[in-house]
C-alpha cells in the first residue's frame, strides 16, 4: 500500500509540477491583487482619515465642476477608513477624491499598466492564459487544465501526509547535504502547509468545474438568486430628483445592518439609484446586496439582501472567499499567499528528490 501511494504521490507531482508552481506564484500575487494597486500608486488612493466625510452630493458636485461636462456616473466607497472614493465619470475616467475634504486627488482614463499585469496574472492562474477573449478555446482549455490541477493537489496533499508518517520529520537539517536539506523541507513544508494547501485545491475545484456549483446547490437544496428586474424611475412633471444622500440613507433603512459600498447614479430621467450595500457577513470586497430606489420620489424599487439569499449562493460566495483569502481580511490573505508560495517549493524540492532519487 505504501508503494502505492509514494508512486501515486510522484506520478502527480511530476505530472502536475510545473503547473503548480504557476499557479503558486500567480496566487501568491493575486491574493493582494486590490492592495498591490494602492501600494503602488499611493499618491492617489491613500488619505488621512478624519471623524466625518463630506455630504456625497458635494463630492460628486466637486468631480463634476472640475471635469465637466462629464458626469459622475458611480461611486464606490471603501471600507478602509484612509482610502479616497473613487468616481467613474460618464467619460470613461476614474476620480479619486478624498471624501474627508473634497480634495481631487487624481484621475486617470483606462487601466493602469499595474491594473493589466495584475489582470494578466489573475487570468494566468484562472485560465493560464493572460487574455482569455483573444484566445478563447486556451482559455477554455487552460480552465480545464486548473481544475484537474486543483484535483491533483486534493490527492497530493493526503498522500503525501501518509508518507510523511513514516518519517515524521518536523525539522528542516540546515546543515547536511543539500539534498537532505531539500528532503527536509519538502516534507516539514507538507506538514505545515497540508491544511491550507488543501482548502485552497478544494475550493478551487468548486469553483472550477461546473459541477461544483451545481453540487453545493444540490446539496442544500436551493437555487441561484432570481434575476434582476429590468426597473425604472416615473418622472413626474415638476419633480426634481432626491440628493445621492437621500438614496445613500434610504438604503441604509432599508438594509440596516449594511454599509454603502457603491452606488450607480441616475443620469437619465428614466434611471434609478442603485446603492450596492455590504452586509457583515460578506467577506469580499463584491458585494451582493443592494437597493434600487426611483430617483424622484425616493421610492424603494427592489431590495436584495444577501442574507435572505439561499444557503447554496451563500455558500458559493464564501468558497470563493476562503480560496482567495479575503475571508479573514489581512491575515487570510497573507496565509494564502504564503501558502501559494509554498507550493512553489514544494514542487521545486519534489522534483530534486526525484531527480537525485532517479540519477542513483
Amino acid at each position: 500500500m505504501r508503494m502505492f501511494i509514494l508512486k501515486l504521490h510522484l506520478y502527480l507531482g511530476l505530472a502536475s509540477a510545473v503547473l503548480l508552481t504557476i499557479l503558486g506564484l500567480t496566487g501568491s500575487v493575486i491574493a493582494f491583487e486590490g492592495d498591490i494597486e494602492h501600494w503602488l500608486h499611493s499618491d492617489l488612493w491613500y488619505v488621512k482619515a478624519a471623524p466625518t466625510k463630506l455630504p456625497q452630493a458635494d463630492l460628486i458636485q466637486a468631480a463634476e465642476r472640475r471635469f465637466a461636462p462629464a458626469r459622475v456616473r458611480a461611486v464606490q466607497l471603501y471600507r478602509q477608513p484612509n482610502l479616497v472614493e473613487l468616481m467613474q465619470m460618464s467619460d470613461g475616467s476614474m476620480v479619486y477624491i478624498n471624501p474627508y475634504d473634497g480634495s481631487i486627488l487624481g484621475r486617470t482614463k483606462g487601466a493602469t499598466s499595474s491594473q493589466k499585469a495584475i489582470g494578466y496574472i489573475h487570468q494566468i492562474h484562472l485560465r493560464l492564459t493572460p487574455d482569455p477573449r483573444s484566445t478563447p478555446t486556451v482559455a477554455a482549455a487552460g480552465k480545464i487544465v486548473v481544475s484537474f490541477t486543483g484535483l491533483a493537489l486534493c490527492l497530493l496533499v493526503p498522500t503525501g501526509l501518509a508518507l510523511w508518517w513514516r518519517t515524521r520529520r518536523t525539522s528542516i537539517q540546515w546543515k547536511g547535504s543539500w539534498f537532505r536539506t531539500c528532503f527536509d523541507a519538502h516534507h516539514v513544508i507538507g506538514l505545515y502547509a497540508a491544511l491550507f494547501l488543501f482548502i485552497a485545491a478544494f475550493t478551487g475545484i468548486l469553483i472550477g468545474f461546473d459541477f461544483g456549483e451545481k453540487t453545493i446547490f444540490a446539496v442544500t437544496h436551493s437555487s441561484r438568486p432570481a434575476p434582476r428586474q429590468k426597473l425604472v424611475s416615473t418622472p413626474a412633471e415638476g419633480a426634481t430628483p432626491i440628493r445621492a444622500d437621500a438614496a445613500m440613507e434610504i438604503a441604509r433603512h432599508s438594509i440596516p445592518d449594511a454599509t454603502v459600498a457603491a452606488m450607480l447614479v441616475p443620469l437619465e430621467p428614466s434611471a434609478i439609484y442603485t446603492v450596492l450595500m455590504r452586509v457583515p457577513e460578506e467577506t469580499s470586497e463584491a458585494v451582493h446586496s443592494s437597493v434600487s430606489i426611483d430617483q424622484y420620489s425616493g421610492k424603494v424599487l427592489e431590495v436584495r439582501n444577501f442574507m435572505t439569499d439561499s444557503m447554496g449562493y451563500r455558500v458559493i460566495r464564501f468558497n470563493r472567499s476562503l480560496h482567495t483569502g479575503d475571508v479573514w481580511g489581512t491575515p487570510s490573505r497573507i496565509v494564502a499567499s504564503l501558502s501559494s508560495l509554498l507550493l512553489v517549493v514544494m514542487a521545486a524540492t519534489g522534483l530534486v528528490i526525484w531527480w537525485k532519487k532517479l540519477a542513483v
